[in-house]
């Protein structure tokens, strides 16, 4: 049987890596949230880039709902000098 005193260290030591881990997997799921985003204002105002793009009566109902996304699409157009650079960054590449 194996004492408290034993058990403690190691259950620390499991607290610890699960949090590690479960903050990690939190950055990943908002980075993969904010290029979701990306993309589906890509496909919605993507004839401006030459995309094919859904029927403009599609784009025109949602428009209304696309303020924030727009919002961001011209923030990270005005730091996108870098993006593997970023992504890099993410997932602490170097």
């Amino acid at each position: 049987m194996v004492k408290d005193k034993e058990e403690n260290p190691l259950k620390k030591i499991g607290e610890i890596i699960t949090g590690i881990f479960a903050g990690r997997s939190l950055e990943y799921l908002e980075a993969e949230l904010r290029e979701l985003e990306n993309v589906f204002a890509l496909i919605l105002l993507g004839s401006f880039v030459g995309l094919p793009s859904p029927p403009s009566t599609i784009s025109l109902r949602l428009l209304p709902y696309m303020g924030r996304e727009i919002l961001v699409m011209y923030k990270r157009s005005e730091r996108l000098d870098d993006v593997l650079g970023e992504m890099a960054g993410l997932f602490d590449i170097t």
